[in-house]
Formats: structure tokens, sequence, C-alpha cells
């Protein structure tokens, strides 16, 4: 090998600065693009709570449409109430049910990262993997944000995101709110947008008990969810006070009272039924005091004031063509205008997606709870 070609290859290993993957005196460089395009999947396992546990889908189209079955019988999740017995030859009418259409529309969203050309120059080409890796994480962070909190402006969400659980998990029944649910809006007739409700106090605020968790699991049972993938989904400071809950009532005591999710970590359970903490579920409070109102926002708290058990076989997320934190490396950037590019080397990781709660009756919120 000649003294140059050796110092090409040395000076790329050194540098590791195409993010390209064109291998040339940069090689190397696909190695470096390689480790980009994996960062997600760490981020996403390591730096969220709630989105490594939820499912993936694809869809074709810039919307995720179903058709929702509408309640018909009164809040008891039977839809077809033509059971009955019946003589020999004898007649019966059928009681099909009826359904409305629901859509979910996707959002695109991403977080950029750069490194400027001297830099990489001067062998610091792991600056790119160190921002690379800032950005995953970013991108991570706020996905996990926008899907606790939503819209919200009490919470961590954004106002142009799609509907997170804050936004979703509501009751005209009780509260009289009237905001839409994936295009569709709610009414005392829309009993099937409706999420089941567990009160810690009537009317006022109330230290959360274990006969609120099983009031919850309950609920969700009588909805058909028994069978269901389940978690109580609450904040870091709720799950504390959880814990010291059942070690009170001597059920923290070993491994019966925890559960295994996929990847070998795990977590604190009641029933069976995972609990599970999240930073983000802080601000995520709803406070009833007998009033009802129109506009959801005025029942929502910034305070720890609520907690969920979700029915995660009925909450994913959907994604555009697949793209779930894909990565767009580039070289360059434009500063002003077109014409003008700066020397930098970088890219950005981008999503199209969407949450999706495809049924509200199997998810449960238990509200005007004390702050722990």
């Amino acid at each position: 090998m000649s003294s140059q070609a050796l110092m090409e290859v040395r000076g790329a290993l050194l540098t590791s600065s195409n993010t390209t993957g064109v291998l040339g005196s940069a090689a190397g460089g696909a190695e470096v693009q390689k480790r980009i395009e994996e960062m997600p999947v760490q981020a996403f396992n390591s730096k969220t709570d709630l989105a490594p546990l939820l499912r993936r889908v694809n869809i074709s189209q810039l919307a995720f449409i179903w058709n929702l079955t509408t309640e018909n019988s009164a809040g008891s999740g039977v839809t077809n109430t033509s059971f009955t017995f019946y003589s020999q030859g004898a007649a019966n009418t059928p009681n099909p049910s009826t359904k409305t259409q629901l859509y979910a529309v996707a959002k695109g969203y991403r977080v950029d990262y750069d490194v400027a050309g001297l830099m990489v120059a001067a062998g610091m080409g792991s600056q790119i993997l160190e921002e690379a890796q800032y950005a995953a994480e970013a991108l991570a962070i706020g996905e996990e944000k926008q899907i606790v909190s939503g819209t919200d402006g009490s919470g961590y969400g954004a106002s142009g995101g799609f509907s997170g659980l804050l936004d979703l998990m509501s009751s005209n029944a009780t509260f009289a709110a009237v905001n839409s649910k994936f295009g569709t809006a709610m009414a005392t007739a829309r009993l099937e947008l409706n999420v089941s409700l567990v009160a810690a106090g009537a009317t006022a605020l109330d230290d959360l008990g274990l006969a609120d968790l099983d009031s919850a699991i309950t609920l969700s049972n009588k909805r058909g969810a028994k069978g269901n993938r389940r978690i109580f989904f609450c904040s870091e400071e709720r799950l504390d006070e959880i814990a010291q809950l059942l070690q009170a009532q001597q059920r923290f005591v070993s491994t019966g009272n925890t559960v295994e999710f996929d990847g070998g970590f795990r977590v604190l359970a009641y029933r069976r039924v995972p609990i599970v903490g999240s930073r983000f579920m802080d601000k995520a409070g709803v406070i009833y005091t007998g009033s009802t109102n129109t506009d959801w926002a005025d029942f929502t708290d910034g305070n720890d004031k609520s907690m969920y058990l979700l029915d995660l076989d009925n909450v994913f997320m959907a994604h555009v063509a697949g793209v779930n934190a894909a990565h767009v490396p580039i070289t360059g950037g434009a500063t002003g205008n077109y014409e003008v590019r700066a020397d930098v080397t970088g890219g950005y990781y981008k999503s199209y997606g969407v949450l999706v709660m495809k049924r509200f009756d199997t998810q449960v919120l238990i509200y005007n709870l004390n702050t722990p």
C-alpha cells in the first residue's frame, strides 16, 4: 500500500465524517451512517416510557380511518340485542350495529442537527455521532410528550400536534364536554366516545386508594377488555405512592407483584396489570367539581391529579408509509437563501405519525386525585 493511500485510510478512521455513506477519502462514513440510523431505536427504548409499548402500524394515506361501532344498549357494550330463545319456526328481529367513521390525521415532526465542516476536518468526526444522538433523543422525547399531553396547553405537548391522551381521555356523560374526537363531536348520545371514569372524590380531590385501581380494572373488564394488553399509566411520583400503598398492604413482597415486558425489564404490577410511570404525567391533571362545561380544557389542570388504565390493544401509533424516525443526511445547508451554502454536515430525523385511540370505552380515567 502506498503511503498516500495509507494516510487516506488513517484519516478516514480518525474523522469518520462521511454521513452520506459514500466511500472515498472519508471511508468509514458508511459505518457512521449505520450507527446514526440505529440511534432512534436506542433513544426510544432508553428515554421514553410509553412509546416502546405502543404498536406501530403503517398507513398508505394521510389519515388512519376506521369505523367505530355505535353504542346501542345504554352503555352496556352490547351492540346486538337480538338474542332470544325461540320456538321452532318462530321469527326474530335482527338488530344490526350502526357505526360512525373516525379519522386521525397524521402530522409531520422532525429534529435537525449539524456539525461545522471545520470541526469535522479537525478530526472531530465523533461530534457528528454525538449531535445525531442528541437529535434522536429529542425526537423520542418530543413524541412521548405529545402522546401524553397532546394539544392541551397545561401539559408538555404542542398546540399544532396530534391529539394525545390528555385530549382523548374525556367523557361527555359526566363532564358534558362536546369537543371533537377524530372528527366526530362528542354528545350525550355518543356513548362510544366516552372513556370509563373512576372519581377519587365525587366533586372534590381525594387520595388515591387501592379501591380506585380495583374499580378501574372492574370497569375495563366489564367493557370486554379483560384479556387485552393493559397498563396503569401515571407520573413517577404517583408510582412511588402506589408502591407505598402496596407495601402497606404487604403486597410488595416478591416478583409476584411485578411483570416482565419484552426486552427483559420488570415493572411494578397490581392484579397482574403493569404500572408504568412517566415524567410527563405530572401535568396530566383532570378536576371535576360538579359543574359541567362544553370545553374539555376547563377540566384539565397542569398538576398531577389523574392517572389512566390504558387498553393498549386499542391505542397505537400510525405512520404514513412507515416513516418513523427516518434519518435524512444532509451536507451543506441554506442560510438566508438557497444560493448561500453553509459549511456543515448533519441531517434530521423525521416521522409522519399520529396517536390512534381506536376504542374509548375500554380506557379508564381516574381523576380528582390529590397530588402525591
